[in-house]
């Protein structure tokens, strides 16, 4: 006769994990270890299962295990066992010893890529690619390239940082308008000082390092500047050292549960980055590309400077003058707009994405452009660009050629001053399009025609949109950043209790809301690597 499984667990309420700390009983992960070595001999029975579970529960309780003397998890496992043999499913329990072999080297790959001696809860739940990828990009590492910091560890140090972001609108600081003027160079002086501040201030349970606290000091000035400061930075230090803000560590942990439970994650330079040293968030800029040596030049710099600095960056080359044709200060002729994307390419090469990992771009060539046909054959050779998307841009004019002309005949407009330069057949120009993107995967399209339909920022700028981000989602102006993030849909698929499936539509708007503030926070916080994006 099986034991009652509500004494049980009122006689074994906890387990002794293998770091020595002591967390709650949980039969089901009995039953789910048993299941799969069910499933894996091709018994997949959950009742099975169930009735094994309160088996190992009676034997532990007999081998003496209780509440004040709770199981190891490895006792737990070694009487999983006994339980199968005894019940004679060997091959199960063969299973069941494989599963666990599996398992126990599962674990010591993990630690052996984190560099420790301990998995935490965060660890655990991430399988060993995503541990992986962690190590390699995202965990701070010393001078000797030594892994510094835990997943857990790396994803509160970004909580932390976008969690200020709410600090300073709280009704006590902040004031939309009609506020008095603070001193925001006062602020500014606390910049000189970091390392006096390192993990000096804490919000609940969590300490500020010298980059959290760089990071709300920059916000502060951006906003006393605003006239939106109630108090001077001394006091809002005073308040911060008095705890009147710990009822924000409630939304700390928020954005920390966000990333741990694998809802939602935030683009990589924010995970690099956020409460780091560079304290750079984006992941995504455009610049502009002037027919300027200079600015071209100052174009390159910047590039290099966002590459370090973990972004990507999107350019539209058509300004560049087309090639062999006059330059008036040398008396020679230009080299062409492919020829400086390739100067962008050995940048991109050279200068690594906060030095982990290959920069991207993307390079933008209008249809009007004399190097148009250069510019859309250049991928099909191996070798070529090969850190850079490219797409021709298309306006209205195109598509007129194309659909409306008879002759399709398209005029090819000098950049210096938009004079005719060729005619070519637009019909033969997207089928060259097509051609290349057969081969190569590349040109894409980009429509700026409908991207400025909807251009609503248009008559604020005075310009059109003619550029995007290095992955085509965002159209951006010159010198602006877009943040990005990625909420994981499996997550909201949950089972009913007939066994079908259902998408969790209020969790969903619940993470929508939270993750929009996160990434709007995200921009209060970050700390540009160009003068001109912040």
């Amino acid at each position: 006769m099986t034991t009652d499984f509500s004494q049980i667990e009122s006689s074994i309420v906890d387990v002794k994990k293998r770091d020595g700390r002591i967390t709650a009983f949980n039969k089901e992960k009995i039953t789910s270890a048993i299941y799969k070595a069910l499933v894996a001999n091709g018994q997949p029975d959950h009742k099975i299962a169930e009735d094994l579970t309160s088996g190992v529960s009676d034997k532990l309780i007999q081998q003496g295990f209780s509440a004040s003397n709770p199981p190891s998890v490895e006792d737990v496992q070694d009487m999983v066992e006994s339980t199968l043999i005894e019940k004679g499913l060997s091959e199960i329990a063969k299973a069941y010893i494989l599963y666990r072999h599996e398992r126990r080297k599962v674990r010591e790959d993990k630690m052996k890529v984190l560099n420790t001696k301990n998995l935490d809860t965060v660890s655990k739940s991430f399988d060993l690619n995503c541990l992986r990828v962690l190590a390699s990009r995202y965990l701070l590492r010393n001078n000797k390239n030594e892994i510094t910091e835990s997943p857990s560890q790396m994803f509160e140090r970004v909580a932390i940082l976008v969690g200020i972001g709410d600090i300073l609108y709280d009704s006590e600081l902040f004031v939309k308008e009609g506020g008095s003027p603070q001193d925001a160079e006062e602020a500014k002086k606390y910049l000189v000082k970091l390392d006096d501040f390192d993990y000096k201030f804490k919000i609940g349970q969590y300490y500020l390092n010298k980059y959290h606290f760089r990071g709300l000091i920059n916000h502060y000035v951006y906003l006393a500047k605003r006239g939106q400061m109630k108090k001077s930075f001394k006091e809002v230090l005073t308040l911060l050292a008095a705890k009147r803000f710990e009822q924000y560590a409630d939304r700390i942990s928020e954005y920390f549960t966000l990333m741990t439970e694998q809802d939602f994650l935030p683009n990589s330079p924010t995970m690099m980055n956020a409460g780091a040293r560079l304290g750079q968030l984006s992941a995504c800029f455009v610049l502009g590309m002037p027919d300027d040596m200079g600015d071209i030049m100052k174009s390159t710099s910047d590039a290099a400077l966002i590459f370090k600095s973990g972004g990507g960056v999107g350019i539209n080359y058509s300004d560049l003058r087309h090639e062999g044709d006059i330059v008036a200060s040398t008396s020679g002729v230009a080299s062409g707009p492919v020829s400086f994307m390739n100067i962008i390419n050995t940048v991109t090469e050279v200068v690594k994405q906060g030095g982990k990992r290959r920069g991207a771009n993307m390079g933008i060539l209008e249809a009007w452009h004399p190097d148009i046909e250069k510019f859309i054959t250049n991928k099909t050779q191996a070798g070529i660009l090969e850190n850079f998307n490219v797409s021709v841009g298309v306006w209205e004019d195109f598509w007129s050629a194309l659909v409306d002309s008879a002759d399709g005949k398209y005029t090819l407009r000098s950049p210096r001053d938009r004079t005719p330069v060729k005619e070519i057949n637009a019909h033969q120009l997207i089928d060259l399009i097509a051609l290349s993107a057969w081969k190569s995967a590349e040109p894409g399209l980009i429509f700026f025609d409908n991207i400025n339909k909807y251009n609503v920022f248009a008559k604020a700028r005075g310009e059109p949109l003619r550029a995007t981000n290095p992955c085509g989602e965002q159209s951006l102006y010159p010198y602006e950043s877009c943040n990005l993030g990625s909420i994981n849909l499996a997550n909201f698929v949950k089972r009913k209790a007939d066994g079908q499936f259902e998408f969790d539509w209020q969790r969903y708007e619940e993470t929508i809301r939270k993750t929009t503030k996160f990434l709007d926070n995200v921009i209060d916080m970050n700390h540009y690597p160009v003068p001109e994006i912040d």
